[in-house]
Formats: structure tokens, C-alpha cells, sequence
């Protein structure tokens, strides 16, 4: 079974310096991402391919206006989801052990989403009639960034005169060798740490469309297959992941769309969305153009729902629990915005939208991690606010007992003494009582001059602290 079109999106997530936005647009420009707008028609063709028109009607009518000005607003912001296109268009291949497959890297976005959330997008359309099965191998290797494991190895990438082991060095050296050096660097929270904590698998997301021979049977076997990425074995024959027909069946009838069954399928799992077509060319082209536009949108909305979860979930576990009750608020704030400002159970108007939402909010657990996250930190909060109380308790048992001691003692003993000329030789003279009203007076003369350079202290280094944090992200 042949692919007579295959396009697909691979996503590679970043966290970027949101202190840094300014610089990081003009590098954009500078490398020659323009700022993308829905209206800008004639860009079209250049950034998805041949024949492919996206509607900035369709967009604009399909999700609700609250989603829309934040999704699709022209404005740049670092509260919007800000999109720069380029456009590449440059030929390339890759060799495996059984399939060599050419392809075209069309176009790439890098959207700068809000709390410095960034997702690369890369778009390439393989060669025409391409077989099914090579089309599936070249996605599995594709979204692999560094290659580690046996079932990762052995595939080469041909671009633009070199040759490429890795996808991780055509992305950052060759694709948007700028982009690396406004990574925010999470060594100094762990050794073993330096960018995209909460990247799973250290795999890209897939979106790919499939358009096959009107006779052509889209099975569950297929289905199955194209939702795992399963291409070929080590023999070289058509591979799948599991040979329970049950659990397959079960599988499919839990993560596939089948509005438009049987001529048009889609698959939502962990590894990818794909599309698979047998329509009629008119109509393949209409659900191209929906793969590149509505898909796209409703994609990276929820994309960006996990990854900003994922980051507060990566964040919150490193914390010095004693220490860093600053960072919980401020972890606290923005789950809170997030919460008020993006997260939204439904982001379409359209049934079709609503639906398709629903999916990839089952797959990425959006609706588990946020309580979760939501739960842990109010509840980290409370407990750090608890000993905060505590402490407080303490110090004013302890300030209350010095105040009733000097009002039993009475601390005028001393006090008017020292109002008078006053000699050090007539401390010796003191009486029991007297001494004791001294050294009550000087101790709490002390505790209270420690009590403020204690909060000068605190005051200091959360202002400073925060400053600092708001450089690093």
C-alpha cells in the first residue's frame, strides 16, 4: 500500500528567557522568521505547499472569541501565542537500512507561547506514492532527537549537502542555530539537567496526514500502526507493536476519530495525531488544508496545556521545601493565570473542534495534571504557611515573656539611671533586681535588632531572588 501524500508536522518543545522576548524577535527577524498573521493569504502556498490554501475565515469562525485573541491576534505580546514563519523549501533524504525516502522540508514556525513555553514546528512533505511503509519508518526515526536505543539507530539524514545522525543537530545547527543560547539552563538545579526537563522520551510530537488510493482499506491493523509510528522490522517487513488483535481493537476504539469513517480516519495517541485519507482528491484537499490550519491551532493549543503543566510539575519537585517559600508563590501565580487567562475545557465552537479536543486532552492527562499540580501547590503553600504561623507564635511567646518579666521587675529601675549622668563603675553597685531589668533590657534591645536585620535580610534576598529568576526565565 502506497501514501500518494504524506505531510507531516514534527514539534520540538523548548522553554525559552521570557526576559529575553525582545531579543529573541529580532534574532527571528534577523534570521528571517517573519511574524505569521491568518490574513497574510499569499504566504500560503509557500509555507504548506502546492495547492494548499488555508482560510483565515475558517480559523477565525472555529474557535471561541475568548481563545481566538489570544491564539490568532496579530498583536506581539508575551501574553499571546506569538508565530514566525520561514519558509525553506529545500530537498533532502533519508537512508534507512530498507527505504531510502526523499522529502522536502517545506517551511518551519517557532511560536513563542505565554510563561516562555516555545514550539518549534517543522513541516515536510515526502515524495509522492511513497510506500506506507517507509512513510511509517521515517516518522519513527524522524522524531527522535538523539538516537540511544537499538529500535532508534540506523537512519541518516541527507539536507542541504550534509549528512545528519541526529535530528537534535539538524534542528539546532542548521534549522535555528540561534535558538539554543535563549534556552533557559536548569544545570544549576541539576547537574544532570541543562534544557527541556519535561521533555518526554527526548521524541517530537507528530502530525501527519496520509492520502491513499480511493480502493484502499484502512484497517485496524493500519490504524493501530499509524498511531504507534510502527513502520518496519528488522527483516525489513511491515512492523507492529503488538499482536493482541484484542487489545488492538480496544486501542483503536478508544483513540480513533471516526466521524468521517471509513474514507477518513484520525488517530490520537502519545507518539503522534494522524490523519489517514482515502477521499476523493477535491476532497483530500479540503482536509489538507484543515491538517495545516484548525488541526495545527487546536494542536498547539493543548500542546502548550501539557507542557505548561509538566514545567510546574518539574518545578515544584525541585524546590529546597524550607527554603523557597517565594518560589511556591510565584509558582502559585502562575498556575493561577494560566488557569484564568488560557485554560479553557473547551477552545472550539465547532462539534468537530470539541471533539477532536477531547482526545487530545485523554492522551496528554490535561485534566489529571492540572488538579494535581493545582492540589500540590496549594497544598505546599499551606504547610509553609503553617510553619511561617508557628515560628510567628513562637517569637511572640517569647517577646510576650520578656515584656511581663520587665513589667514585673519593672525596667525603670535602670532606665531612669541611664537618663541621668550615669558612670560604668555604678553598675557594680546594682542591686539583684536591678541587674536583672539590665540584662532584660539589653536582651531585648538585642532580639529586636536582630528581628530587623533578619527581615531586612529576608526582604533582600526575595527581592534580589526575584530579579534574578525573572533574568533566568
Amino acid at each position: 500500500m502506497n501514501s500518494l501524500k504524506s505531510h507531516y508536522v514534527f514539534y520540538y518543545p523548548f522553554n525559552y528567557r521570557q526576559y529575553d522576548f525582545g531579543k529573541l524577535q529580532h534574532e527571528l527577524k534577523r534570521n528571517k522568521f517573519y511574524h505569521f498573521t491568518i490574513d497574510e493569504e499569499e504566504f500560503n502556498e509557500t509555507l504548506y505547499g502546492a495547492d494548499i490554501q488555508v482560510s483565515p475565515q475558517l480559523l477565525t469562525q472555529f474557535f471561541y472569541p475568548f481563545m481566538e485573541e489570544k491564539l490568532l491576534n496579530d498583536d506581539i505580546s508575551v501574553r499571546n501565542f506569538n508565530r514566525y514563519s520561514k519558509k525553506i523549501h529545500c530537498e533532502g533524504k533519508m537512508k534507512t537500512a530498507f527505504d531510502e525516502v526523499p522529502f522536502t522540508l517545506l517551511s518551519a514556525d517557532i511560536n513563542l507561547c505565554p510563561f516562555g513555553i516555545g514550539i518549534l514546528a517543522l513541516r515536510i512533505q515526502l515524495a509522492d506514492d511513497v510506500d506506507m511503509n517507509a512513510a511509517l519508518s521515517f516518522g519513527h526515526y524522524f522524531r527522535v532527537l538523539r538516537p540511544k536505543i537499538e529500535e532508534e539507530l540506523g537512519a541518516e539524514i541527507y539536507y542541504d549537502n550534509f549528512i545528519f545522525h541526529n535530528t537534535d543537530e539538524l534542528l539546532l545547527k542548521k534549522i535555528a542555530p540561534f535558538l539554543e543560547k535563549y534556552f533557559i539552563d536548569y544545570s544549576s538545579i541539576h547537574k544532570n539537567i541543562s534544557k527541556i526537563p519535561f521533555f518526554e522520551d527526548e521524541r517530537m510530537y507528530v502530525n501527519a496526514f496520509f492520502h491513499m488510493e480511493e480502493d484502499a482499506e484502512i484497517d485496524e491493523e493500519l490504524l493501530f500502526r499509524a498511531g504507534q509510528l510502527n513502520g518496519r522490522d528488522n527483516n525489513g517487513d511491515p512492523y507492529i507493536s503488538s499482536t493482541n488483535e484484542e487489545y488492538i481493537k480496544r486501542f483503536v476504539e478508544e483513540h480513533c476519530y471516526e466521524r468521517w469513517a471509513p474514507q477518513f480516519h484520525i488517530i490520537t495517541t502519545l507518539q503522534g495525531q494522524i490523519h489517514l485519507s482515502t477521499m476523493d482528491d477535491k476532497s483530500m484537499y479540503k482536509s489538507l488544508n484543515s491538517f495545516h490550519s484548525v488541526s495545527y491551532y487546536i494542536f498547539l493549543i493543548h500542546y502548550f496545556y501539557k507542557l505548561m503543566l509538566l514545567k510546574l510539575v518539574f518545578e515544584h519537585s525541585e524546590l529546597k521545601f524550607s527554603r523557597d517559600k517565594d518560589i511556591v508563590k510565584e509558582l502559585i501565580e502562575q498556575i493561577t493565570k494560566f488557569a484564568s487567562r488560557y485554560y479553557f475545557s473547551e477552545v472550539s465552537a465547532r462539534t468537530e473542534g470539541k471533539e477532536i479536543s477531547h482526545y487530545l486532552r485523554k492522551v496528554f492527562r490535561i485534566d489529571g495534571l492540572y488538579r494535581e499540580t493545582k492540589e500540590t501547590l496549594e497544598e505546599l503553600y499551606r504547610i509553609q504557611e503553617d510553619r511561617s504561623t508557628d515560628r510567628l507564635n513562637k517569637l511572640i511567646f517569647i517577646l510576650t515573656i520578656f515584656s511581663m518579666i520587665s513589667g514585673i521587675y519593672g525596667m525603670n529601675l535602670v532606665i531612669e539611671m541611664l537618663a541621668e549622668p550615669f558612670k560604668l563603675s555604678e553598675i557594680f553597685s546594682f542591686t539583684f533586681f536591678e541587674w536583672t531589668a539590665l540584662i532584660l533590657m539589653l536582651i531585648g534591645l538585642m532580639t529586636l535588632a536582630l528581628l530587623i536585620l533578619n527581615q531586612v535580610y529576608k526582604f533582600s534576598t526575595s527581592y534580589y531572588g526575584k530579579i534574578n529568576r525573572r533574568r533566568q526565565r
